[in-house]
């Protein structure tokens, strides 16, 4: 069976779409303003609840969190997309896990992206996005990675462009463990 070259045209598609989210993920978590930025049009509004605005703002916005958090690990599944000529409506659920510096909790939030995208010279960008909650839960930080055996020189999450994902994937060294001894991880 050979695919017509509107089915490869719509795989190709999906998968730009697919890349334009995990791009934001990678961006948001990672805290890469401009990798963010660079995954909504000029033009585009985003609706995060607390913050309701034009997408490229979002990215600012989220910025803000920097030094209240020790990290931001988002978890994107059932991602659906619906092609209608150069727009699509992309469906997606996630699950953003979020340790805070003060207080020392830990908050799992979920729900989904609800986003218009736009292609404009090949290219797909996020134009509308809502984010529809579903649950949120906060607990108090729990956590011991002796007890999982990974020892205090490894290889650490960080933020742009500290993190491994940034540096040679091949000669990069581990660090060590970025947060002070006795304090949760």
């Amino acid at each position: 069976m050979s695919l017509t070259d509107a089915q490869l045209m719509e795989l190709y598609d999906k998968q730009a779409l697919h890349d334009n989210l995990m791009m934001y993920v990678r961006g948001a978590d990672r805290h890469d303003r401009e990798l963010m930025r660079s995954t909504y049009w000029p033009d585009s509004f985003d609706d995060h609840g607390a913050y309701v605005g034009d997408g490229q703002g979002w990215a600012d916005a989220a910025m803000t969190w920097h030094d209240k958090i020790y990290s931001c690990n988002h978890h994107v599944s059932n991602v659906l997309s619906e092609i209608e000529g150069n727009r699509a409506k992309r469906e997606s659920m996630f699950v953003c896990v979020v340790p805070f510096r003060e207080p020392e909790v830990t908050m799992f939030q979920a729900g989904r992206y609800r986003d218009l995208c736009e292609k404009r010279d090949g290219v797909w960008k996020i134009l509308h996005r809502t984010c529809v909650w579903d649950w949120i839960d906060v607990r108090p930080i729990n956590s011991d990675w002796e007890i999982v055996d990974v020892p205090r020189v490894s290889h650490w999450g960080a933020w742009y462009p500290e993190d491994p994902i940034y540096l040679d994937w091949v000669q990069s060294p581990p660090t060590e463990f970025p947060r002070q001894p006795g304090r949760h991880p």
